[in-house]
């Protein structure tokens, strides 16, 4: 588990899972099952930590993060949700960015336990709040299955009387080893490079990681691999419901402008986003649903 994570046990909500929180009351759902060991807050509904039994752990969290209502966390899958990035400026100014679900308080849903691990379900009602960020009634479900795998599954369902359309993202943080060790293959040719004020780029399907990278890569044909040559694993990224994933690495300066990542905390991160960033984004009619997959294996 997270070692530098000091918590006290409030319930227990099923055999493997245990309601905690820290010294500021700020809650932790803890998972220890023979298979795996994970960890959710209900602040953002945020997986701050999977690791697979005698595996070094999948996903990263800061050592620093901060664990505050009112900010996102620092690693894990923050939701970026209803929006990528800055709102439409015709929803008004001073909104947060990415949204407010990775900020908002969610509820648990349904847990099943298995032999294989756990399934969870975490939910977000728009309420007064949400309403006044963005005008549309819906429910938001997080479904979470981890086994020796990990797939989240995020549920829109639009609740208003009239067609909504959103952009997202499942901002995975994976754990590396050292930013040398890693390749990543099975990208899409085309990204447009957030660095290079937005400009379309072609590229090659491999990249290796050895400087600062913010891309909206276009969706790739297939899985995205992982090659960690230290962890001897190769992680295998396969999203759906999705118009391109984004691929980021603050790298040195980045970190060093964070006071909620260490100055060397680029070194063992690298986000591989399922993400809608289009400009037409994702429509979904009333009484609808889409859904927007991350499965890593």
């Amino acid at each position: 588990m997270i070692s530098h994570l000091s918590l006290k046990t409030i319930k227990t909500v099923s055999p493997s899972v245990t309601l905690k929180t820290d010294d500021n009351d700020f809650e932790f759902l803890v998972i220890e099952h023979e298979k795996l060991n994970a960890m959710f807050t209900l602040h953002g509904g945020h997986l701050v930590h999977f690791q697979p039994v005698n595996q070094p752990a999948i996903i990263w969290l800061s050592k620093t993060a901060l664990f505050v209502d009112s900010k996102a966390i620092r690693g894990g899958v923050p939701i970026c949700w209803p929006w990528f990035g800055a709102a439409d400026p015709s929803l008004g100014e001073n909104l947060p960015s990415h949204g407010f679900a990775r900020t908002s308080k969610w509820s648990l849903g349904n847990i099943e336990e298995s032999n294989d691990g756990v399934e969870l379900e975490l939910i977000l009602n728009s309420n007064e709040e949400t309403l006044k960020l963005w005008p549309y009634q819906f429910e938001l479900t997080l479904k979470a299955s981890l086994t020796d795998q990990l797939k989240l599954e995020l549920v829109t369902e639009n609740k208003s009387d009239s067609d909504l359309t959103y952009r997202s993202a499942l901002h995975t943080y994976l754990n590396i080893s050292t930013p040398e060790s890693v390749k990543v293959s099975g990208l899409n040719k085309q990204f447009c490079n957030s660095l290079s004020a937005g400009k379309l780029e072609t590229g090659d399907t491999t990249l290796i990681i050895n400087k600062a990278i913010d891309a909206i890569y276009k969706k790739a044909n297939g899985a995205i691999l992982l090659n960690d040559e230290q962890f001897n694993r190769q992680l295998a990224i396969t999203n759906t419901g999705n118009d391109s994933e984004v691929l980021w690495s603050p790298w040195v300066e980045g970190a060093q402008a964070f006071a909620d990542m260490p100055d060397d905390g680029y070194q063992t991160m690298l986000c591989i986003e399922s993400t809608i960033t289009g400009k037409n984004g994702q429509s979904v009619k009333p009484g609808e649903t889409h859904t927007l997959t991350t499965l890593i294996k």
